[in-house]
């Protein structure tokens, strides 16, 4: 099929959890005509009514783009089962692993029509309560088609535009290499320090930081699907994890070690966590930027987040970044937000003149 008419497309999304409802939400808001479908009646049931889609029957002749939102385990045998019942459909998918999956899908006859999709975009949250529209909006969104599927390439590049997301064309081995560093061991980073604080009592719990929130804020997500995503991938995370090991037990063979110069390992190690969280893209995948912070007092009361908000946007100000942390005990919370460095003397003075209370 073609797309080159620039008309709506009807799609098909075949999984109704966070992404496929995301999915369905942006899709529904540009005047696509989106249908849904999930073995899970109530995560069906719950997209539909947040207005991802009609989980009415659709005919197979009126679907342009079928989008296999279905776990990483079943995600082969659904884009191949959309392949065959969708005959002039072109077929994409959302899991983040491809090499495996395209080389089940490569044996189907009409695998021309499948073009392996990986949107870079998630959330702590999970299944279709957790949907947002704008989940995909300047976040990378992998393709990796073959030299000769342009007809198919065109179709699932307008889905990419319509949900503002930024193509990115590589092959599927660069992917999934690329992805276990940047993604699926943060995960089992951020689960195995989580998993730590089970022992603790609720007096070390206090004692949790900002710091901590911002490591394990991960952790809190789907187990079964993070199961299936890291036992997918498991030759390029063995490599990194054996790079981790070798890390973590030069330290501790030095904690043990009364002779050795501990500091100087540790520091390194830090050093170099630095360098590496320096390399990370700024926004829209542009170079990192340094952004600065100015913190403010704000009162445990409802609105006042908001009203930080408005603020901050009546004196012309973009927020890059900002976290909330609560204090313990006391009726305010501290919200810290980052901006530009050119920014931060307008900002501040600006919310003081206003009658915030502020740190910088």
């Amino acid at each position: 099929m073609s797309s080159s008419t620039g008309r709506p497309l009807t799609v098909l999304i075949q999984g109704t959890g966070l992404i496929g409802t995301s999915v369905g939400l942006a899709l529904s808001s540009a005047g696509w005509t989106v249908h849904l479908r999930d073995p899970n009646a109530d995560a069906l049931g719950q997209a539909h009514s947040l207005g991802a889609g009609s989980k009415d029957a659709v005919n197979a002749d009126d679907v342009d783009l079928v989008v296999v939102a279905a776990p990483p385990a079943v995600t082969a045998e659904v884009v191949t089962a959309s392949l065959n019942e969708f005959s002039r459909a072109i077929v994409t998918d959302v899991a983040s692993l491809k090499e495996n999956i395209l080389r089940q899908v490569h044996a189907h006859p009409e695998s021309a029509r499948f073009i392996g999709g990986h949107p870079l975009a998630g959330r702590e949250l999970s299944g279709p309560t957790g949907a947002r529209s704008d989940l995909f909006e300047g976040r990378p969104w992998v393709i990796t088609p073959s030299a000769d599927q342009h007809a198919a390439q065109e179709v699932v590049e307008r889905l990419i535009s319509t949900v503002r997301a930024d193509k990115i064309v590589m092959s599927a081995k660069k992917h999934d290499e690329s992805v276990a560093a940047t993604s699926h061991l943060p995960q089992i980073m951020a689960s195995a320090t989580a998993a730590r604080l089970i022992a603790l009592d609720s007096e070390a719990l206090s004692l949790s930081g900002q710091g901590l929130r911002d490591v394990t804020r991960i952790a809190g997500s789907d187990p079964d699907l993070w199961g299936q995503i890291i036992e997918g991938n498991a030759q390029a995370l063995d490599a990194l994890l054996g790079e981790v090991i070798d890390d973590l037990t030069q330290l501790r063979a030095d904690l043990h070690d009364p002779s050795a110069n501990t500091s100087a390992v540790a520091t390194d190690l830090v050093r170099k966590g630095q360098s590496g969280q320096a390399r990370i893209p700024g926004k829209h995948g542009s170079s990192a930027q340094r952004y600065v912070s100015v913190s403010v007092v704000i009162p445990d009361e409802p609105g006042r987040l908001a009203a930080l908000f408005d603020a901050v946007g009546l004196l012309g100000v973009n927020i890059e970044d900002v976290s909330l942390e609560h204090s313990p005990g006391q009726p305010v919370g501290l919200a810290t937000v980052f901006v530009i460095p050119a920014s931060v003397d307008t900002l501040a003075q600006g919310l003081e003149d206003s009658g915030w209370v502020v740190y910088r």
